[in-house]
C-alpha cells in the first residue's frame, strides 16, 4: 500500500497534524500562528526527483518555497543543484489511512507529520497517527489549521497588508490557546526535580 501511495506522490497535499519531541517550539508556533500548510509536488526529468512547492498561510498571509528532493527506499533527501542528496533523510512511515503520508523529520526540532490528500481526515486516521507519536514518546500531535485558500491572500511583501489585524487575530488566537505552550513550560521546568523527587522515594523505599 505504501509504495503504491509513492508512485503516486505528485499532486497536492494537505498538512493535518504534527508531533515532536519538544513541545514548546511546535507548541508555540501553533498556538501564536495556527498555519495552514500545503505541498504541490510535481515530478522532474530526472528519476525519483521531484519537486515540492511548501505553501505556508499564517492569518491571511501566505508564502512559498519550492524544495527539489530525491525519493528513494522510503525516504526523502534534499537534492543539490545536480540532484544529488543532502543531508539527514525524511523518514516515510507506515499509515493505514489510504491517501495519507506520515513524515519523520530529524532536524534541530524533530518533527512527525501526518499529510494526506483531503483537508481533513477522519478520527480514526487520527488516533493512527497519536499512537505514532506515542510510540516515539514524543507529544501529542497539533492540528494545524484546514482552511487553505492561498489565491487571495497577501505575502509577506505586500506593503498593503494591515500589521494591527495580523495582530489582533494573533492575540484572539493565543487567548484560546495559551493553555498550550504553557503546559509544555510546565512539563519541562518541572521534569527535573519530578524525577529527582522519584528517585529519592526510590530509594527511601529500598531502604525498608
Amino acid at each position: 500500500m505504501l509504495l503504491c501511495m509513492l508512485l503516486q506522490v505528485s499532486g497536492s497535499w494537505y498538512v493535518i497534524a504534527m508531533s515532536s519531541d519538544n513541545c514548546l517550539i511546535p507548541g508555540l508556533f501553533n498556538a501564536f500562528f495556527w498555519p495552514s500548510v500545503a505541498l504541490d509536488i510535481t515530478g522532474q526529468a530526472t528519476a525519483n526527483v521531484y519537486e515540492a512547492v511548501l505553501k505556508i498561510k499564517i492569518n491571511d498571509c501566505c508564502a512559498t518555497d519550492p524544495q527539489p528532493f530525491l525519493l528513494k527506499n522510503n525516504t526523502m533527501f534534499e537534492v543539490d543543484s545536480n540532484n544529488e542528496p543532502t543531508g539527514d533523510p525524511d523518514v516515510l512511515l507506515h499509515s493505514g489511512c489510504p491517501d495519507c503520508l506520515v513524515v519523520r523529520k530529524e532536524d534541530t526540532v524533530n518533527l512527525l507529520l501526518l499529510i494526506s490528500r483531503r483537508k481533513n481526515v477522519t478520527a480514526a486516521e487520527l488516533k493512527e497517527f497519536e499512537t505514532q507519536a506515542e510510540c516515539l514518546a514524543w507529544y501529542k500531535p497539533l492540528i494545524l489549521n484546514t482552511e487553505h485558500g492561498y489565491e487571495n491572500c497577501s505575502t509577506v511583501d505586500d506593503d498593503t497588508a494591515d500589521p494591527t489585524a495580523m495582530m489582533d487575530l494573533i492575540h484572539q488566537r493565543l487567548a484560546n490557546t495559551y493553555a498550550v505552550p504553557l503546559n509544555c513550560m510546565s512539563e519541562k521546568f518541572l521534569y527535573y526535580p519530578r524525577v529527582g523527587f522519584e528517585w529519592v522515594q526510590q530509594k527511601w523505599s529500598s531502604l525498608w
